[in-house]
């Protein structure tokens, strides 16, 4: 089958690379093609795909097959292409010495799920798990608690805070260096989970009480990661 993107709908940086993501898989070597998304001039490569003429109309002898919207929901379930040969970010920061990731989600997810909001004793308890020298924090909710509660407890430690916070400006600067740690103390945040399995095989931190409730209402993301994920992604520690 030979699919197109036509349109993105309004959504996240991570959301389009897992609906981008999900394109090429089921593509594999088949002719595939993808309008401009934002975000996909960071990658190197043509990521359009097999298009060109007056850059309105698609030169191919083959139909193409409008691809539906999909997320995490087919990411474990559609495999042809390493994830980190399809997404290679252009430019990249060098981190010396061990380093961890640590992602907080608030503000729409207190509307979206607010079980997705990571609760204190998670993320201290994953703390208990890495072994690092510098500890990036990234989050949206500089009011969350769990936030103000592990930048004290990482006091007298090398600590970087995220460029985005609340505006969610500069994000691509917090995204790669997310993809270049060794670590990530996860959220449920596909913003994260994209950083994940782009630029360094990384050793990844879920809440066992997220992923468990997900896996209970066979989401199938959670549950194949779960279940051991696959080169691209897989579970370091359930905390």
């Amino acid at each position: 089958m030979n699919y197109i993107i036509s349109q993105y709908p309004q959504c996240g940086f991570g959301n389009r690379i897992l609906y981008y993501n999900n394109l090429r898989q089921v593509s594999d070597s088949n002719p595939f093609y993808s309008v401009p998304w934002e975000g996909m001039e960071h990658f190197e490569g043509n990521l359009s795909g097999d298009v060109v003429t007056d850059g309105t109309d698609i030169i191919s002898d083959v139909t193409f097959t409008t691809f539906p919207f999909c997320l995490g929901e087919l990411f474990f379930r559609n495999r042809n292409i390493p994830t980190r040969d399809i997404f290679k970010l252009k430019s990249k920061p060098t981190i010396e010495g061990k380093s961890v990731a640590i992602h907080f989600r608030g503000t729409d997810f207190f509307s979206w799920n607010p079980d997705a909001v990571l609760d204190t004793d998670y993320y201290l308890n994953a703390l208990e798990e890495v072994d690092a020298d510098k500890y990036y924090l990234f989050t949206d909710d500089l009011t969350l608690p769990s936030y103000q509660r592990v930048l004290q407890e990482l006091n007298g430690k090398e600590v970087i805070e995220g460029n985005s916070r609340s505006a969610r400006t500069n994000y691509i600067d917090d995204f790669s260096t997310m993809s270049e740690c060794d670590y990530i103390i996860s959220s449920p945040s596909t913003f994260c989970i994209c950083a994940g399995f782009i630029g360094k095989h990384k050793k990844i931190i879920h809440s066992e009480k997220w992923v468990k409730d997900r896996v209970d209402k066979v989401d199938n993301f959670w549950y194949d990661l779960y279940n051991g994920g696959n080169e691209d992604y897989s579970l370091y520690k359930l905390i």
